[in-house]
């Protein structure tokens, strides 16, 4: 299979009904696997280990904290709710990834003079879904671990 060199842009990310894609530089969803060792039996001595992963949504964007509506502000003003996100990789015909956030606000100012950016980090709740643009299929990541 030939190699696919997947870039971002043009795309989309989108708080709610709320567009922030033309201040947004870097976008990514990030996974966490948190993992144990499985109980050793006298049957499986080598057991897999138990895993668990979680995501969060997480990338840079442009400050805007002199516009009431700004990412910014958004971000302060709901700080610990849960929002729905839907981030596009490349648009029209890309992957569609979706989901809840609990929002964090975000660092406010930095250096003088000049066009600040500012990171974010917000722990999805629950699994992302990704819908293929080319099929309509739709798919959730999994945590493989024993209850």
């Amino acid at each position: 299979m030939p190699l696919v060199d997947s870039r971002l842009g043009p795309g989309t990310i989108t708080f709610g009904a709320v567009d922030y894609s033309y201040q947004a530089s870097n976008v990514r969803l990030v996974p966490t696997v948190d993992e144990t060792d499985g109980t050793k039996t006298l049957a499986e001595p080598k057991p897999a280990p138990l895993a668990e992963i979680s995501w969060a949504l997480e990338g840079t964007v442009i400050q805007d904290f002199d516009a009431a509506a700004g990412f910014v502000n958004w971000a302060m003003d709901n700080a610990l709710d849960e929002v729905a996100f839907t981030f596009v990789p490349i648009a029209p015909a890309g992957v569609t990834y979706s989901g809840t956030v609990q929002v964090r606000p975000v660092e406010i100012g930095g250096d003088a003079g000049v066009q600040v950016t500012t990171d974010f980090s917000m722990p999805l709740i629950g699994d992302p879904t990704r819908t293929d643009a080319a099929t309509g299929m739709r798919s959730s990541a999994k945590s493989k671990a024993e209850a």
